[in-house]
């Protein structure tokens, strides 16, 4: 066989064959950095065509250049642009999969799918089992002339059975219909998939009391339903759905521990995929690389700081990830890679990030340094869109478990047209990818395999005239086989909590900042430290920054074919729909042990004690199963001093060591705290003291890990008779204080799974809204014996006493009238949250001045929006003409807060929203 030797600086191929099925372009040379390619004879191998699907190959020890396991691949025409990355729905018509007897030009080859795919359907996402025996594959029957895509066949997973040599159809529509793809097995013989079926988010659709439907992507690719990770037995039956995000969780396969290692796309971290890991179970859900180091793909410019997504990971022999890189592929924009890109290998073993290592540093915090991937091969593949790349692009990889350390990989060579309307194609050099009329040919991807360890790149398969050739996988055992990843032993606990749907978030402490106590920075020196923030003869409850937790849902958005309504709805913030599940007070120690729904995407926000978010906004979605919990050290800080072009990542379990001692032992108080409360086990937090105490049976007081959808607080931990003090004063903002509509539901009354707090902006005249409701409440107060109008519309309104015209107070209209500027909002909301002109009354008539005022509120931060609007009534701001003190509750205060913190949206529920054209 033919080799390409990349250790020896030029590299040459023999030229003794041709493909019978494709004229070979006129070669020039193919530069790449330091390799140089004089001749591609190479891409000429011979293709035998057979009706008969072959067998298992016998155990034949296997050579570095000849397989005798069976080969499987698909061929399909090359598309005339790029599928984004993040569109897991469009086939290309004309793919079909292939196996021949033995990986090589002269192996018997059969169709397999071509009697249901009729030539014109699709085939995608190859993957073999660990013995060998069997394939499984995504299929997509042809589409149907006009209809729409809700009424197209959907990709469905199907099973080669090479012992039986059968194709059998494994998911199909008995129950939620949807798109099947990226099937993998696990060890035990189940197969783990991407689908939209969302069979677990559906359900809670229904016991929240609205309709069934597929929730849909809400970043800047297509508008798809999302695909989430589900497993099913290996006849394709208990399809069980395991993880809960935003967007896309697709491209699944299975490491050596039997965990599942995929790419997840989030749109709340910038448009990005990198790569997670989750249990079969879907319990210990994390980020495992690359959140941030998408900046690090080479290209022509030499500056290796493309931008570039992880797709495709699967775990080597070594333990080293394989991954293929490229960009999003912004389709609207056209930028094309030609289906391909780079292939990375990643220590996701050792590293969480390019610079960044999976284990902590001496002190505890993120130890840097050191590089998390390389590129794979010397080739010098580029991943610049539209753009030659000398050293070709990879459009898959496959690694082999034979012992021999190499990879089947499908690789398409550089070429480029001799002019646009031209079909000569030339090998790309230097010399003629130069210019601004360069015109990349179509790519011709083949198949080959990639030896490591001797750097040689040799040709199994050459290509077809008007096909590629993607995606091989060998029909070979895999040794060792993975070993099947062990559940968590149930406990009498977790078992009670996976029959109400909740699992558990455990925090030891908000004020541990990736291993470093942030107490000091956080209280600008008044506190040293979280023991003496805990201690009540060291600090008050006021003097602590973090005072509750606030956790919210994703709300699911249906696809256009379901509900159609205007983006104003979503509001100015970008953070979608949002419903508030839970809120829960932070102990002393900033730990935090509260139950949540599980099966759901959630953030969480940590508050003062005005219930306003402090710091930035959680920017991952987390998840619980049902009876799981969740333990996370602390907080975050991406602040890189080593290196600030690429932050720190959190989320992965050990990235940090945790700061917070914890009790002093088994049965010890807290320093000066009540005696109530002593520690079960050395190291545990007050938040775990408190739950072991009062969530036990007979307990006499409130189980503490269960939350409440109202932000209350009491002391429960100062003695005053060793603290020295009296206990902090209690408080709470309650719903049941609103005299306008409470945006919770029945289930929150006595806290359960499905509480939900929805916050809708218009007027009360429809299903309960609630903050212009606000505005137009009568707010009549005595003051002085003489009864003094506060209502909110009385004075901000263009519209005075007698019908006579005037400026709004403080130029701000809050009238629930519609907006001249969107019709579909409200005067008041576009006023308050968008930039608004400043008027003159002149001559009677409200004339602007030029000036542009900004906004009072920041959408997505209370904080923010302190200075020129919530001050004005919570007390701190005590201007005569404007100090607004007790105008409003501090029932409603709290609603204003957690509105605006969750984003400002106009509604929370799109079945609430009205239906757009």
């Amino acid at each position: 066989m033919r080799q390409i030797k990349f250790n020896e600086g030029v590299f040459a191929m023999d030229n003794d064959k041709r493909d019978r099925d494709h004229a070979l372009p006129k070669l020039t040379a193919l530069v790449l950095p330091l390799l140089v390619l004089p001749l591609f004879a190479m891409i000429g191998c011979s293709s035998g065509i057979s009706g008969h699907a072959p067998g298992l190959a016998g155990p034949q020890p296997l050579d570095p250049g000849t397989f005798t396991y069976p080969l499987a691949y698909i061929k399909r025409p090359p598309v005339t642009k790029d599928i984004d990355a993040r569109d897991l729905i469009t086939p290309t018509a004309g793919g079909d999969l292939y196996i021949r007897d033995q990986a090589s030009a002269g192996g018997v080859e059969v169709n397999l799918t071509k009697s249901i795919t009729t030539g014109q359907g699709d085939v995608r996402d190859l993957d073999v089992s660990a013995d060998g025996k069997k394939l499984v594959f995504s299929l997509r029957l042809p589409l149907i002339k006009g209809a729409k895509e809700i009424d197209q066949p959907t990709w469905k997973i199907y099973q080669y059975d090479a012992v039986l040599k059968t194709v059998t159809q494994l998911t199909n529509d008995a129950t939620t219909r949807g798109h099947d793809v990226g099937a993998h097995y696990l060890p035990d013989g189940r197969i783990v998939f991407a689908s939209t079926r969302q069979a677990a988010t559906q359900a809670i659709l229904i016991d929240e009391g609205r309709p069934q439907y597929p929730a849909q992507t809400d970043g800047n690719g297509p508008k798809q339903d999302i695909f989430l990770l589900h497993v099913m037995n290996a006849d394709g039956t208990n399809i069980t759905q395991i993880s809960f995000n935003t967007n896309h969780d697709f491209a699944p396969s299975v490491l050596s521990n039997g965990q599942i290692v995929f790419s997840r796309y989030e749109s709340i971290n910038g448009d990005q995929i990198s790569l997670y890991r989750v249990n079969p179970d879907g319990s210990g859900l994390e980020l495992f690389y690359g959140a941030n180091s998408h900046a690090t793909g080479a290209n022509n410019a030499g500056t290796n700081n493309s931008v570039i997504q992880f797709l495709s990971a699967r775990q080597r022999a070594d333990g080293r990830l394989l991954a293929l890189v490229r960009p999003l592929q912004y389709t609207q924009a056209g930028l094309d890679t030609q289906e391909g890109g780079d292939i990375v290998a990643i220590d996701a073993g050792n590293f969480v990030e390019i610079h960044q290592q999976a284990i902590p540093s001496a002190t505890g915090t993120p130890a840097t340094g050191g590089t998390g991937h390389v590129t794979a091969t010397p080739l010098g593949v580029t991943t610049d869109p539209d753009k030659p790349s000398l050293g070709g692009r990879f459009g898959s990889v496959y690694p082999l478990f034979d012992g021999t350390n190499r990879m089947l990989v499908s690789w398409a060579p550089c070429l480029v047209l001799a002019s646009p309307a031209s079909s000569t194609t030339s090998v790309c050099s230097s010399g003629n990818t130069t210019g601004a009329t360069v015109t990349l040919a179509p790519p011709e991807y083949t198949i080959w395999v990639y030896d490591f360890a001797a750097g040689t790149l040799s040709p199994i398969l050459g290509a077809q005239s008007g096909l590629i050739i993607v995606e091989p996988v060998l029909l070979q055992a895999r040794v060792p086989p993975p070993t099947a990843a062990v559940p968590t032993p149930p406990t009498a606990a977790s078992t009670a909590l996976k029959g109400a749907g909740l699992g558990v978030l455990d925090i030891r402490s908000v004020y541990d900042f990736d291993g470093a106590d942030n107490v000091a920075i956080q209280t600008n020196t008044a506190v040293p430290s979280i023991a003496a923030l805990a201690d009540p003869k060291q600090a008050t409850a006021d003097q602590r920054p973090a005072r509750f937790i606030r956790v919210e849902k994703a709300v699911e958005i249906p696809s256009k074919d379901v509900r159609k309504i205007n983006n104003s709805a979503f509001g100015p913030a970008g953070m979608g729909m949002r419903e508030i599940l839970a809120y829960a007070p932070i102990e002393p120690d900033g730990s935090v042990k509260i139950e949540l729904p599980a099966n759901v995407p959630f953030t969480i926000e940590i508050l003062d004690k005005n219930a306003r978010r402090i710091g930035a906004q959680h920017t991952s979605w987390l998840q619980l199963v049902p009876g799981e919990t969740k333990v996370c050290t602390g907080c975050h800080n991406p602040a890189n001093p080593a290196n600030p072009l690429f932050p720190l990542s959190h989320g992965r379990t050990g990235l940090t060591n945790s700061v917070h001692a914890g009790a002093a032992g088994p049965g010890v108080a807290f320093p000066n705290t009540v005696t109530t409360f002593t520690a079960a086990n050395k190291g545990d937090t007050m938040a775990e003291t408190r739950v072991a105490t009062t969530c036990q049976t007979g307990a006499t007081t409130p189980c503490a890990q269960v939350p409440s959808i109202d932000v209350l607080y009491t002391d429960v931990w100062t003695d005053p008779a060793v603290a020295g003090r009296p206990v902090d004063a209690p408080f709470s903002y309650l719903y049941a204080d609103l005299s306008t509509p409470k945006p919770s539901n029945a289930h929150c009354v006595t806290w359960d799974a499905l509480c939900r707090s929805t916050i809708h902006y218009p007027d009360d005249t429809m299903p309960p809204y609630h903050i212009q409701s606000l505005w137009d409440f009568p707010r009549i107060v005595m003051v002085g014996g003489v009864a003094v109008d506060h209502t909110c519309v009385t004075c901000h309104t263009p519209i005075g006493a007698n019908a006579a015209i005037q400026i709004p107070a403080g130029q701000l209209d809050l009238r629930a009238a519609a907006s001249t500027d969107d019709t579909s909002v409200s005067t008041s909301y576009r006023q308050l949250l968008f930039p608004r002109n400043e008027q003159a009354l002149i001559m009677g008539v409200p004339t602007p001045t030029g000036v542009v005022l900004p906004p009072p509120m920041a959408a997505g931060s209370s904080v923010n929006s302190s200075l020129n609007f919530l001050r004005l009534f919570d007390g701190t701001y005590h201007d005569p003409t404007t100090d607004h003190t007790g105008f409003l509750t501090p029932a409603e205060l709290r609603l204003i807060t957690e509105w605006i913190d969750i984003g400002a949206q106009y509604y929370n529920d799109p079945f609430v929203a009205p239906a757009a054209n």
